[in-house]
């Protein structure tokens, strides 16, 4: 949240911003040569001439409407991959490009993979590509522009901010962006919008100016030890970085290279061994960010963004960052190494810096507070525009005490301002102050930040700090910026008050407004009393996704979320009449998961669970598989997860208080700490790991209960039928996203056919009498003989076994004639007559050049002849 002009809120924080009471800071100081360019030159541009150009094509490129092609396979990928390798080298060694190294990296995907036309093919992005490259090389950078230019200037403007809901949600889903898909649809939809005065206005308030760093919360004393061993970050390898790319998702940076692009150019083996040797320079990337003090000119490019306004409910904005992808997967490397030290530096009071099950054993532990006889109330504390407003000068500081691992990263990303590219608009907003929000980084940042609001941290004399109220008197999580205490109300306000006086200092800004006080109804008098200027209820209060408070409270708040829910269920089966496969994965997937979290942290919820389960087996379930209606025995079966020969379609009644409890058991050890107040977290990971395995062993059990359930009380043909669909890869087709570029997309009758074929429903559309006179059914239409279909399903699948091995064997062979029998002792059965063939034949399979002979076989287990066998059989 934002404070309004005016308010008091607002005149607040102006008056910290003003306060004289402040502290210069002395950060790790950098290599500043001016001269380091003056013998460089690349084409016809040396020294300070190529800074400028270079620098001039950045500020124009980032301004393009987005328009690349995937880099090709063959030696025209393969050369642009080692020359984004060469061009990173020039800054890791410390060449004299070094000062432009990373701003030439961000202007070479839109200048070498800019598409030639909407309609162009890889026949011509191979041709392009490697006509740039050589411009590239030669330095043409005149010529590479006027090109990008000329492309540019006839490409019509996109207007996604206009776009139809439904059409965003099915164009991400066609990605496997199931959470940014789900964002358009139901009760959580937001636009993009459009670039007004006011609410350009709103995103310059999002993004205040630097405030000066406190005397009173810069952490005083000599360095612990030297920041940090730089041994420690040999672990980033390239196989680190590979391991993070996979794991990054998501839209460009100005750049224009998105995940996908970088994915490809990082973890594809279509470009022989181009990719390790580009990961290999990224690490090496990321290991000098992280040990070496680095100019900050240097990385304007590498830290720049685009800011995209969101609309948020009812009529704010919200800012979303998009950061360039190459920084989120070398900062997802760097704090994957460092996760233990951040884990140890703001444990367990601050959950936010990566543990696991950090949000829920929160939660668990508030709640185990507020229910101890002794609280009189749990204070929820709001801070307003929490991430951007977090002082940056008096985090890095005080970042070289609580994890001095972290700092020279973060030291190098945030000292000075970043640029913010806003979509459709000319404007450039500076990011002067807090973290980056959907950076990896930042949540490390942000929690290693606020540790000193929750110690008493102001000197590094004692290697244990006590918490800012005695452990007895008051307990307090935090999350990020949302801080819970709980305690009796006297030691609240105190907390409140400090909270109030300190928190501005580190550049938090509690907001009265929508900070709430949940009191036990004997105390209701007296809080109104000590807190007139926060809001008050007896009831609880919403928190991380649950729910503090009383069960009349609890009630009334699931209520609300049903009602969201079922909004999104209607908006789903609306498009699952289309587009059923896309409706089913974004279910499965990622709408389940809402429910699933309140059931996993919020006691007795499975009573309310009815009405939304009454809306997945009658709104949802019918469209997506093409039926009219399901039977309550189906609606079993499709509860059962794809693997055991279900839907994944959980019955939320039933898992409701079994998710409790595995969450319970699973974030114990956290949530002990948690509300004893430790000051630090010990956890016994052998422990842990038997918890979990035990939960995955109980949850697996239960669905294998249900399995044997569901048989006793079915007939042979059904039993059938689970059987089938519960083997090994039977569900594969079912559980795959629907990747449209790899081939896996399913259209409306595609997938109710196939889900007619896994459950022997009846084939809409179909006529009751085959062409050959027998009776049509699903069993009928996978053996009958005419149409020659069951010869095309077996030609189809040989036919993709040579496709596949002629990408990894050598001298495949469709149909190979086999050698002639001369009295060879071969089993019954054989084949030996002359002219015999199998279906496919390569070399390399087995063993290196010895050629292997494969035979296709299409079989039907539910044909006459196979009913009275068993499916091992």
């Amino acid at each position: 949240s934002q404070p309004e002009p005016g308010s008091d809120l607002s005149q607040a924080i102006q008056d910290h911003r003003n306060s004289s009471s402040t502290v210069t800071v002395d950060l790790p100081s950098f290599e500043e040569d001016p001269d380091k360019m003056e013998k460089v030159q690349w084409g016809d541009f040396t020294g300070k001439d190529l800074a400028t150009a270079i620098n001039d094509s950045y500020s124009e490129v980032v301004q393009w409407q987005r328009n690349l092609f995937n880099v090709p396979t063959g030696k025209a990928g393969e050369k642009f991959i080692d020359e984004v390798g060469k061009v990173i080298k020039l800054f890791t060694t410390g060449s004299d490009f070094e000062p432009v190294a990373l701003t030439m990296l961000m202007i070479m995907f839109p200048l070498l993979l800019q598409k030639p036309s909407r309609s162009s093919k890889c026949k011509d992005h191979v041709r392009y590509l490697n006509k740039r490259l050589s411009l590239w090389q030669e330095g043409q950078l005149d010529s590479l522009l006027s090109e990008a230019r000329a492309i540019q200037n006839r490409l019509t403007k996109k207007r996604k901010s206009g776009e139809e809901n439904e059409k965003a949600f099915v164009r991400l889903m066609l990605q496997g962006r199931i959470s940014a898909a789900l964002r358009f649809i139901g009760s959580q939809s937001n636009s993009v919008l459009q670039i007004t005065p006011n609410v350009l206005e709103t995103l310059k308030a999002k993004h205040p100016p630097p405030a000066e760093a406190s005397i009173d919360s810069c952490i005083k004393g000599p360095l612990p030890r030297s920041l940090c061993e730089e041994v420690i970050f040999e672990n980033i390898d390239g196989r680190m970085i590979y391991m993070s790319a996979k794991k990054t998702s998501g839209s460009a940076g100005p750049s224009g290279a998105d995940a996908d692009l970088w994915q490809r150019i990082l973890c594809s083996r279509q470009f022989k061994d181009k990719p390790s040797e580009l990961c290999d320079t990224i690490a090496e990337l990321a290991k000098k960010l992280c040990s070496k003090t680095i100019n900050p000119s240097y990385l304007k490019a590498f830290t720049a963004g685009r800011l995209v306004p969101l609309k948020k409910k009812p009529n704010g904005v919200r800012p979303i960052g998009i950061g360039e992808i190459l920084r989120r997967i070398i900062g997802r490397a760097v704090t994957t190494l460092l996760k233990p030290e951040l884990v140890n530096n703001t444990a367990p009071l601050q959950t936010c810096a990566g543990l696991a099950g950090g949000v829920e054993a929160s939660i668990h532990a508030l709640r185990r507070i507020y229910n101890d006889d002794k609280t009189e109330g749990i204070l929820l504390i709001d801070a307003s525009n929490a991430f951007n407003a977090l002082n940056r000068k008096t985090a890095l500081h005080n970042i070289r005490f609580t994890c001095p691992e972290f700092s020279k990263y973060l030291i190098n990303l945030y000292r000075e301002e970043s640029d913010l590219f806003i979509a459709n608009s000319s404007e450039i907003i500076q990011s002067r102050e807090g973290t980056t929000q959907g950076g990896p980084e930042s949540m490390g940042f942000y929690a290693c930040s606020t540790t000193p609001l929750l110690f008493n941290r102001s000197t590094v004399d004692n290697t244990k700090y006590s918490t800012c109220l005695s452990h007895t008197d008051l307990k307090n999580v935090w999350y990020a910026d949302d801080a819970a205490g709980g305690g009796t109300l006297s030691h609240l306000r105190s907390w409140w008050s400090e909270i109030q006086e300190r928190g501005p200092l580190f550049g938090y800004f509690p907001e009265p407004t929508k900070t709430w006080l949940i009191t036990k109804p004997e105390y209701a008098d007296k809080a109104q009393k000590m807190f007139p200027d926060i809001k008050i209820t007896v009831e609880g209060h919403k928190y991380l996704g649950s729910f503090i408070g009383t069960d009349e409270g609890k009630e009334k708040f699931v209520e609300n979320e049903i009602s969201d829910w079922i909004t999104d269920i209607q908006a789903l089966a609306k498009i699952g009449k289309t587009e059923p496969q896309l409706a089913y994965t974004a279910y499965v997937y990622g709408l389940s998961k809402r429910w699933s979290f309140l059931c996993r942290t919020t006691p007795g919820v499975a009573p309310q669970m009815k009405l939304l389960e009454h809306h997945i087996k009658e709104t949802l379930i019918p469209p997506l598989i093409g039926r009219d209606y399901i039977s309550d025995e189906s609606r079993k079966i499709f509860s059962l997860p794809a693997r055991c020969g279900g839907l994944g379609f959980l019955d939320p009644i039933l898992m409701a208080d079994i998710e409790y409890e595995c969450s319970l058991a699973a974030t114990m050890q956290l949530a002990d700490a948690i509300f004893t107040q430790q000051n630090s977290l010990e956890v016994d990971t052998v422990a842990i790991s038997e918890t979990l395995k035990s939960i995955t062993d109980k949850k697996s059990s239960i669905h294998k209960q249900s399995l044997e359930q569901i048989k006793e009380e079915s007939n042979e043909a059904t039993i059938r039928i689970l059987e089938l669909a519960s083997e090994k890869g039977a569900s594969s087709w079912l559980t795959a996203l629907p990747l449209k570029q790899f081939g896996f997309l399913l259209n409306k009758q595609e997938f109710h056919d196939a889900i007619c074929l896994r459950y022997d429903f009846k084939i809409k559309g179909v006529s009751r009498t085959c062409v050959c006179g027998d009776d049509y059914s699903v069993n009928h239409c996978m053996t009958c003989k005419k149409g020659g279909y069951v010869t095309m399903r077996h030609n189809s699948l040989r036919d993709l076994t040579v496709e596949v091995l002629g990408e990894i064997c050598k001298d495949v062979g469709k149909e190979p004639h086999l050698l002639p029998v001369t009295g060879e002792s071969l089993p019954t059965g054989s084949n030996i007559k002359d002219g015999a063939r199998l279906d496919v034949s390569a070399r390399g399979i087995w063993t290196p050049l010895a050629r292997a002979f494969l035979d296709i076989r299409v079989f039907n287990p539910q044909a006459q002849t196979n009913k009275s066998k068993s499916i091992s059989q």
